[in-house]
Order: C-alpha cells, then structure tokens, then sequence
C-alpha cells in the first residue's frame, strides 16, 4: 500500500499486577540477599577462593533470585509512542484508451511522464505519495498502458475510501480527461472522500465533426420465429442539415434502415426497428452511421450487438372448469416471464393437440359432468406433466379412478382451511430463506376433509396445518409418477397468497418465486434436468467467463458426487478444457477472460453410471466505450474540483499545483499515540540472562573446586 514517513517520542513505564508492590519489591530484594548470604557469607568451602572470586559470585546468585523473585511480581513494560504521520496525497492516473486515442498521443504521454516524475521529485520529501491507475479496474499503480476499455471514476473514489479509511489523507491529484462511461456520477461520490481533489485535465475539448452510435437497447433473448424491438440512440455534431443513414445489418446485409436529417449542430436521436429472429442460436448484428470525409474519429460509427435466439418458449396449457382466481394468479406470474408462453381454456372444447406443451395445469378438473380422463391419458402418452389443483368443484372418486399416485379419502363433514407449512425434507428444489419465512404466514388454502394417501415417488412441499396443529396431511405435493412429472394443490385460494405478499412486501416476488420454482420443476422434462449448465448467452470482452452446474440425482437431490468437465470450441476449432470447482451443492467455473468470438460447449457428468451431457452456443463481443466519445469533459473534472475544495488545472500550470500544495496550511502532519503493553514474564531474553547467571555461577563453582 504505502510507506508512511514519521518520527516518534517513546516513553517506557513499568506497572505491577499486584497491589502494595513496594512492599514485595522490598521483600524481593532482601530475599535475594538472604540466598545469596545463606551460600556465600561466611562459608568455609569459599575460603579457598580470593575475595573478587566471592564478590563474583555473590553477584551472580544475587542477581538470578532477584529477577526470579522480581518477575513473580507480574511486572507490566508500558511504552507510549507518539507516531508522527506525513500528509497522503493520492495520485490517480487515467489509464483508459481515450487518453491516447487523439493524433498527439505521444505529446499526451510525454506530458504525463515529466509530470509524474515532477510530482514525485516535489513532494515526496513533505508528503506520503499513493499513486493508483484506473480504467475499468482501479489498481496499485505500476505502469500506465492506457488500454482500459472502461473508465470508472466511482471505482477510484470507493477503492480509495476504503484502502486509505481513517488516514491522514491530505489530497487527491486526479489526472485524466473527465471522460467516464461505467459506474456512477463520480460527483456522487465525493461524499466518501472527504478530502479535496485537484484535477488534472488532458484531452481536447474541441467539438468535431463525428457521427457516432451511442448506445443500442435490446433484450438479449428472443424466440424462434418473433420478431424483438431494437432502440438505437445517435448522436451528431456539426452536421445539421445533412441526411444521414442508419443502417442495421446481419451478414453484411441491411435487414433495416432510415434516414436522419439532423436538426441541430448537437443532434440526438433513437431509432426503433422490429426486426425477425429467425432461426434458433446466436444472431450478430451489426449498426452503422455513414462515415463522412472530415470525421476524426470513425470507430464510433458502427456497433455490434448479439442475441440469443430460442428454438422455442415453454408451452403452459391451463384447464379449469369455468374462470378462477388461482388460475388468474398462476397466469399473471408467467405472463411475467419471457421464457413462458400460457394458453387458458375454462370451457369446451380443450385443445385437440395436447403434444406441443410442456406442462398441463388442470384446476378442479374432473368434476361431475366432465371428465379428465382423456386429457391424463393423452399426457402420460406423450409424458407430458400434470398439475392438479383440487377444490370444490373436483369429483374426488373420478380422481382417485385417474390412478395419478394420490388416493383421497373423503371423511364426513365439509371441508375446512389449511394454513401450509413446509416440508423440511423436501429436496426437488430450493426456496429463498425469505419464502420459507414467508410461507408459514400465507393465508389458509380451502381444503377437502379427507385423509390423504400419496405414492412414493410423490414428496409434500408444503403440509397442512389445521387450527396450529400440524396434521402431516400433503397441501402440496410433486414427484415423478409413471415416469412423468406430476404434481398436486390439494386446496383452493392461492390467489389470496399472491395478495399478502403484496400486502407484507408491497410487491408479488417471492409468490413469484414460488410459482415459477413449482413450474419450472414440472415443466422440464425428466432426464432433462438431472444436469444443468447455467451460464449468459452473450458475454463482454471485459466479463470473466462464469458458469455454475446444477447435478440431480434419480430422487432430484442435489449431488456434488461426480466430476463436471466442459469443452469450450472457439470458431477456429480450438478446444480448451475445463473442471468445474465443487462448493458445497453447486458446481461452479470461472473460466477468466477469452479473446471476442463466438464458442460452442459441451458438458458432461455421469450420475449413477448413466452420462449426461448438455450444450450450448455463447458469444464474446467487444467492448468500444472509449471509442465512442473522444471529446474530453472538462467540466466533470472542474466540476470534482470545484464541490471537493480542490482546484482544477490544466497541463499547463501544474506548477502552480505543485506550489498550492506545498504551501498548503491544511496539509499537516497528523499524531498520535500508541501504546504497547507487554508482560517481563513472557520475554524469552530475560529467561535466558537468568539462564546465563545460573550456569555460570554453577560452571564457576565446579571449575574452582567449590562443589
């Protein structure tokens, strides 16, 4: 980080762990003479020796029970050090590639060079020097390369606020154009700082010629045979009057285009098209303005972007005999998802093709006078899943007779309300912690008075909880019955579940959750989901290529027990291979940065002896934000300055910069005091004096013959 310049003041006290150590200390020291005058005083064995012999010796015995018997005083070293800590001054340099992207890029990096060294030679003596470079990424600086992709301004303020955190941080010197296109408004952010910021500003501010393409909004995905909205947002300077094309093209053909005559000198415009998806995988597309001759910067005259087209949307068929609320509820929560496409029938006739759907939801059907009879057999032969909700109007007895694995047993009496309460050992898939929480509130379902029988292979979700007594009886319930999904709401009144959660969180998500987690476990296929690869279809040149497996077993429990490998292929056929790491149930891959193209996948897992593979096409596009606008703000970094306390410079006149720093009377060293406690009795070089004292009085002894 840094190395901080201080000078410092010690003072050393020493305390006792012991009350009236004065009176012990006095005890110490005649305890000490006392062993010392029981050996030697008047000894006869010492009267072969010379007196300075004797004095040595007594010296020694003297000195080793005097610090034994000291230290058993728990004697405390205090030492109170006041540190002296210099002003830091932070220096942060613009890394990113709009820095040099005009003609004079190497008069640009000359000038940042002299007034590095400039800064460094001036102020290091008085001032601690941080220096950071910053672009997409703020870093420890090391070498300024200006290839950032991405300048983030509000990533250097974060990241300084939380390395330099409770220091004496005098400045920041901000060098760079003003130009930022990530993160947020970097005047936003000062409140963090707390200290002034003096800009620096390099870059031309002069307003060309240029038609560029500024930004392009589009949903990423797209289903086969749609058509999806493209929003193109132009800008053009200085060229009020001319006409303009605006091109959108696929394969080097123009799939749409306009004209745009601009209005103004400082024109911007948004262009919608609808344009067709077509078939299923990846679509490039690329958006062009036409160059005209005096242009300086051309690269912002073209885009790309890439969506993933679908070979289809899940297909939801609802049955129900007449309008319901619950089906209301269910629809309105799919209708939410791009990845769903719901068809409602609430009377006769029901659809004669039933093959084209992945999930059949049927509610309060059979009834009395219509069965369902056809419909579950047409599903199971086309392994189709099944939904059932029950409710009043559901004949139980033709129920029972679809054999669907649940035989309900009605018992005398109405039916009655049952609040749910989840099941701890459900494993098919996993709620929030928010929903578990939520669930036990919801409000009770209108439910059979009945008693339950449930295949194996049907697991409850929820069970009923009837007057705050658990009964163990199912609310809801899913497996894998026959070899098909299938799944039961043994209760009417959902809709109300979907209303307080609204009510409590003033929003529908975790009833959305709850509904799409239910439906999504239905709809996938089986032998589809016991392997999941989740990762985007479309990735930026600057994004770390992350994915993460999901690994079911036959019962769909989550498993980690088996390796997960993956092959990416890139259009050239080159292969790189990879294992996913294990964390805890999920399987996860951080494959770091790939160069921009496009890559197919193949993933595998074997599970049980029986291999599972999935695919999948990605794409990595690449990032031209620096390109896009070359005209430096200096208004932003006088803007930084002006709110900071600082003061904005340009190149010119760092010198005056160098001077109002160092003349500064703000800028002061800052103390403070540090205390150190330590115990004697835990110092290893006391130990060993004692040692020393002792041996040599005893080698001593031994070698003039006392023993």
């Amino acid at each position: 980080m840094c190395i901080f310049t201080a000078s410092s003041e010690i003072k050393t006290v020493i305390n006792f762990g012991i009350k009236y150590w004065f009176l012990f200390l006095i005890l110490t020291l005649f305890s000490a003479a006392g062993a010392m005058l029981l050996l030697y005083f008047r000894n006869r064995e010492n009267t072969e020796l010379s007196k300075p012999k004797v004095t040595f010796l007594m010296a020694l015995r003297y000195t080793s029970f005097f610090l034994i018997a000291f230290l058993l005083l728990s004697p405390i070293v205090k030492t109170l050090q006041k540190i002296v800590q210099n002003p830091v001054i932070i220096v942060a340099w613009d890394n990113s590639a709009s820095m040099k992207a005009n003609p004079d890029s190497l008069l640009v990096e000359k000038n940042i060079s002299e007034l590095r060294s400039k800064l460094r030679n001036n102020l290091s003596s008085k001032f601690t020097i941080a220096e950071y470079s910053f672009g997409e990424e703020t870093k420890q600086f090391k070498k300024l390369s200006y290839d950032a992709r991405e300048t983030d301004y509000s990533q250097l303020f974060s990241t300084v606020a939380i390395n330099h955190f409770n220091e004496n941080v005098g400045a920041m010197i901000l060098v760079g154009d003003g130009i930022y296109n990530q993160g947020k408004n970097p005047a936003n952010m000062l409140s963090e700082t707390g200290f002034p910021v003096y800009t620096v500003a390099f870059g031309d501010t002069t307003e060309v010629v240029d038609a560029r393409i500024q930004e392009i909004r589009v949903n990423r995905t797209s289903f086969s045979g749609n058509k999806f909205p493209v929003e193109i947002d132009v800008r053009y300077s200085k060229l009020k009057g001319k006409p303009m094309k605006l091109s959108v093209n696929q394969n080097n053909t123009e799939v749409a285009g306009t004209i745009i005559n601009p209005a103004s000198q400082n024109y911007f415009f948004t262009s919608e098209f609808i344009l067709d998806a077509g078939t299923a995988g990846l679509k490039h597309f690329t958006v062009k303005t036409e160059i005209v001759g005096n242009e300086r910067n051309t690269l912002n005259n073209e885009a790309k972007f890439v969506i993933n087209v679908l070979e289809k949307k899940q297909k939801i068929l609802i049955l129900s005999d007449g309008p319901h609320p619950d089906i209301g509820a269910i629809k309105n929560t799919l209708d939410e998802q791009t990845t769903y496409d719901v068809d409602v029938f609430t009377e006769e006739p029901y659809p004669a093709s039933l093959s084209d759907y992945n999930l059949i939801i049927i509610n309060q059907l059979p009834t009395s006078g219509k069965s369902a009879s056809e419909i579950v057999t047409t599903a199971g032969k086309n392994r189709i899943p099944l939904l059932f909700i029950v409710g009043n109007k559901t004949f139980i007895p033709q129920l029972n007779a679809l054999s669907q694995g649940v035989v309900i047993k009605m018992l005398a009496g109405t039916g009655e309300e049952a609040q749910p309460m989840l099941n701890q050992a459900y494993a098919s898939y996993n709620l929030s912690e928010d929903l578990k929480e939520l669930i036990p509130r919801f409000p009770p379902l209108q439910v059979s008075f009945a008693d339950y029988e449930l295949d194996p292979s049907l697991t409850p979700l929820l069970n009923q909880r009837i007057l705050n007594i658990p009964t163990g009886k199912p609310l809801i319930a899913t497996g894998t019955f026959n070899n098909r999904k299938t799944g039961f709401i043994f209760g009417e009144g959902i809709w109300r579940w979907r209303l307080f959660n609204y009510s409590a969180n003033q929003n529908h998500a975790l009833f959305n959750e709850f509904v799409n987690q239910l439906i999504q476990f239905l709809a996938l296929r089986q032998n589809d989901d016991n392997f999941i690869i989740g990762f985007k279809p479309v990735y930026t040149e600057t994004d770390e290529i992350i994915m993460n497996a999901e690994v079911y077993n036959d019962a769909f429990e989550r498993i980690t027990t088996s390796d997960v490998k993956i092959t990416f292929k890139n259009s050239s056929n080159q292969e790189l291979n990879y294992t996913f790491d294990k964390r805890g149930q999920d399987y996860s891959l951080n494959a770091g940065y790939l160069p921009v193209g496009d890559y197919s996948f193949s993933a595998n897992v074997d599970i049980a002896g029986k291999q599972f593979n999935e695919t999948g096409n990605f794409t990595i596009t690449r990032v031209n934000l620096e390109n896009t606008d070359l005209r430096a703000n200096h208004q932003l970094l006088y803007q930084l300055a002006e709110i900071s306390g600082g003061k904005f410079y340009n190149t010119v006149n760092t010198g005056e910069l160098i001077d109002e720093l160092n003349k500064s009377n703000q800028l002061k060293p800052t103390s403070y005091y540090q205390e150190m406690v330590n115990e004697l009795l835990n110092l290893k070089w006391i130990f060993g004096l004692i040692l020393l004292f002792l041996s040599m009085e005893w080698f001593l002894r031994k070698y003039w013959g006392i023993y």
